[in-house]
């Protein structure tokens, strides 16, 4: 199994908004990915708890790295981006198997 999980900040503009529905409809987009991508097994975004500079996280597991890569180019992937694109500034990444 992957986990990839993504730390990201709000841009300006989308901090003068309703960050909260911003990312319920994010949620509510990966989770629609979820039985539609092979091998996405979950999927989700939520408000950052612990605060700092990371707004939110969007968290998700894979069967595969395999399983991944083809997420990547998904068009349900695609439009998630381009539905988030204008309320996003930075993002860090990370993928990683752990040991079961």
């Amino acid at each position: 199994m992957i986990k990839h999980i993504l730390f990201w900040t709000f841009n300006e503009q989308a901090k003068k908004g309703d960050t909260a529905a911003m990312i319920e409809k994010m949620h509510a987009s990966a989770q629609n990915m979820v039985g539609k991508i092979d091998g996405l097994i979950t999927a989700g975004v939520y408000p950052n708890l612990a605060g700092g500079s990371c707004d939110f996280i969007f968290y998700s597991e894979f069967a595969t790295k395999q399983a991944l890569d083809a997420y990547q180019t998904h068009p349900l992937h695609q439009a998630h981006k381009e539905m988030s694109k204008d309320w996003l500034a930075t993002r860090i990444v990370g993928d990683f198997e752990p040991e079961e």
